[in-house]
């Protein structure tokens, strides 16, 4: 490798690890003002645990961040050069377009080797991982999303209020079940009551105690003075609270994006066995589908992979076109 070489990789693999750790961030911000930080600033979660997350996050958020940060370096460079007439000098000595890109395509072979092992591998993992501790955290404390003298809104369909928690038990509960329309349809009112996690379903199984419902009436839930309130009460009554918002669908099944790219050929063959057990037997729509969202997630992982390859494609005659004003912008 000249040293014309070394100058030209050495600047684009600087550039891009810069603007990939800059995209790693604002990626992983926005991941964590959406899912955790809510939770700790409520006091659900530790800082120690926040940190596990957070980091657990770095690999899925940079699966993304590559591509982006890979076109942001090569521009940042190459429009660089293009701006203090480097590239016309190399022009000018001889230099053709494919010497000087030659480095710039190391680079982003480089950037497809490691997003083909990040997409295939340790994204699905971490991000599997992410969910398994989130997961474990409220195994271990389910009443963590309780806080006093809060309106809970975290779970669809629901506000909760408690007025005191003393570990798992719960004192002065207010649940307002509602409608489609976010109108009230029931009213249950708890003395005490419980929480526990049911790691099957990933909800959390609440159970109250000495308490009253009041159903309203379905069509016009609001007009309490012209309806007649059906009025339960109850010595011990569960409602089962999903967690779907906070950890997502995550049960035995896990979803394709969630399957390492072993995983998912193993999948692919064994939906092609059960598709293909009876050649004479016709085939039903929905292994047909199951297989189609097999070979699509595969197909996603590995377009997403060479997605580097091909913003760099682009970046190049971008980032060398040198402009005729004196202010240059990529």
């Amino acid at each position: 490798m000249s040293l014309l070489h070394r100058y030209v990789f050495w600047s684009v693999l600087g550039a891009v690890t810069a603007s990939i750790a800059l995209f790693v961030f604002v990626l992983l911000a926005g991941n964590a003002i959406r899912d955790i930080i809510g939770l700790l600033a409520a006091g659900r979660l530790t800082w120690g645990f926040f940190i596990e997350l957070l980091i657990l996050l770095i690999p899925y958020v940079a699966a993304y961040a590559l591509p982006i940060g890979m076109l942001t370096g090569v521009l940042i460079v190459l429009g660089r050069l293009s701006a203090q007439q480097e590239i016309t000098a190399m022009k000018a000595a001889g230099i053709p377009l494919y010497r000087l890109a030659a480095p710039i395509l190391l680079v982003a072979l480089l950037g497809v080797s490691l997003s083909i092992l990040i997409n295939g591998y340790y994204a699905p993992t971490v991000k599997t991982r992410y969910r398994e501790t989130l997961s474990h955290i409220i195994q271990h404390n389910p009443a963590m999303f309780l806080q006093p003298k809060t309106f809970i809104h975290e779970f669809p369909g629901y506000v909760i209020y408690v007025g005191e928690r003393n570990g798992n038990e719960l004192r002065d509960f207010s649940i307002w079940e509602l409608d489609q329309a976010q109108r009230v349809r029931v009213f249950i009112r708890a003395r005490s009551g419980r929480f526990d996690f049911d790691p099957q379903e990933s909800a959390i199984l609440l159970t109250l105690s000495e308490g009253t419902a009041e159903k309203r009436d379905d069509d016009a839930p609001e007009a309490i003075e012209h309806n007649a309130l059906l009025v339960l009460n109850f010595e011990s009554l569960s409602i089962r609270l999903p967690l779907d918002r906070i950890l997502g669908t995550f049960n035995k099944r896990r979803k394709l994006s969630l399957l390492t790219f072993p995983e998912l050929l193993q999948a692919r063959d064994e939906a092609r066995k059960t598709l293909y057990t009876d050649p004479q037997e016709p085939t039903t729509q929905g292994a047909q589908k199951h297989l189609m969202r097999i070979q699509l997630q595969i197909q996603k992982n590995l377009s997403l992979a060479f997605s580097v390859l091909s913003l760099v494609l682009v970046g190049i005659p971008l980032g060398i076109k040198v402009s005729r004003k004196e202010s240059y912008a990529n």
